[in-house]
């Protein structure tokens, strides 16, 4: 089946939405998983917020107590404006702080030296600090050369330095908390993210297997097809997040004792990302078959047999076993039972899959045996993609369910 590998991306909701979706998922996984191993999943996040809370308030002391700074509260927005997403981050973004504010205050000094403080002054520090930014390569939300160029500009020279002070207090103790105090290591994020996903794309299948046993139509097939394109973009998202959390133990004294578990996150990244394409290869399939696409019967074609239903139904128990595993950390027990309903349904999957096909095998269109064969191969290619016995990912289960 095709996977529409040239279609243009498209941005799945407005941040709205997103917003209001992301909450209704948060709440499903706190049902789903039960309050105690949700905790233990959202464990790093508490932990984090409650770090760079306490380094603004250590950052404020410092500035307003210590160093007696006219403007305390420019010290935690350092830190604010320091801390990043992981250690290696967090020091690159504080060199890039404190290197803007250096520029900022020396190109606001000498051009007031030179020109004096009036519109002209201004504009040539906005648009120069603009091309300095970009030709520093720094993010595309760094405006801190312009944002520096005008405060001094407008509060005087002696401003720049005390503008530098904060942010060289921000920066000192955003670094040093997200070096010395419980570095962020993102790769439980990581598996977390992976098993939402997965738990999406179980919903997704269990959706079409209870369509396909009922009466479904154009407008439903349309809908899983939408479905599966916007878990294909989400889970791009996710493969960066895996990335993300390999950077986070960059900086980490015992690297070694989390590669086991990184090598798993990428591995089970890849997995979900190909049979996910998988799983829309099977939508678009449907959506083709009830519009009457390529010489395909249409709404006359729509009765299948009922083990491509129960097929889809236990490639859902695979998906969602799958999300276990990725956070099964509860205990070799929890693991190995997450282990066992995977083998379980995979076996189930199999055993629906001979029956269908004997079912296909009467079929005499040749556009709709065609398109029943390549359904067949998607379901068959998303199970050879879970196999933790045979399949190309065993990486992307702990080794504590083979146990």
């Amino acid at each position: 089946m095709g996977t529409e590998t040239g279609r243009r991306r498209e941005p799945y909701g407005s941040p709205l939405q997103r917003i209001v979706s992301g909450g209704k998922a948060a709440l499903g996984r706190a049902r789903g998983l039960g309050m105690g191993r949700w905790l233990r999943m959202e464990r790093e996040s508490f932990v984090q917020t409650i770090k760079v809370t306490g380094a603004c308030v250590v950052a404020w002391w410092l500035a307003a107590h210590v160093l007696k700074v006219g403007l305390p509260v420019l010290a935690p927005i350092g830190v604010l404006l320091t801390v990043s997403a992981t250690a290696y981050s967090t020091v690159v973004r504080g060199l890039q702080q404190v290197g803007a504010v250096i520029v900022g205050v020396a190109a606001a000094t000498g051009l007031i030296w030179l020109l004096g403080v009036n519109e002209v002054t201004l504009a040539v520090l906005t648009s120069s600090g603009l091309v300095l930014a970009r030709l520093l390569n720094l993010p595309a939300q760094n405006v801190q050369i312009p944002i520096t160029a005008m405060l001094v500009f407008a509060l005087g020279s002696t401003y720049g330095f005390a503008r530098l002070a904060d942010v060289l207090i921000g920066a000192c103790i955003g670094v040093a908390a997200n070096l010395l105090i419980l570095p962020p290591r993102y790769v439980e994020r990581a598996a977390k993210e992976l098993c939402g996903l997965s738990g999406e794309l179980a919903d997704l299948a269990a959706d079409m297997a209870r369509g396909l046993a009922g009466e479904w139509d154009r407008e439903m097939a349309g809908e899983w097809l939408e479905r599966a394109r916007t878990l294909s973009q989400r889970l791009e998202e996710a493969k960066e997040a895996a990335d993300q959390a390999e950077e986070s133990v960059r900086f980490t004294w015992r690297r070694k004792r989390y590669d086991t578990r990184l090598r798993q996150v990428a591995e089970a990244a890849t997995c979900l990302d190909h049979a996910c394409n998988q799983l829309r290869g099977i939508a678009r399939g449907l959506t083709d078959l009830i519009a009457g696409a390529r010489g395909l019967p249409g709404e006359r074609g729509a009765d299948l047999p009922d083990p491509l239903a129960q097929e889809l139904e236990s490639l859902s128990q695979v998906f969602g076993a799958f999300g276990m595993l990725q956070i099964g950390r509860a205990g070799k027990n929890s693991c190995r039972k997450d282990m066992k309903e995977l083998r379980a349904a995979l076996g189930e999957g199999r055993r629906r899959q001979d029956v269908l096909a004997e079912e296909f095998d009467r079929t005499r269109h040749r556009e709709l045996k065609t398109l029943q064969g390549a359904l067949l191969d998607d379901c068959a290619r998303i199970r050879y993609e879970f196999d933790p016995d045979h399949g190309p990912h065993k990486e992307a289960f702990p080794p504590s369910a083979y146990e």
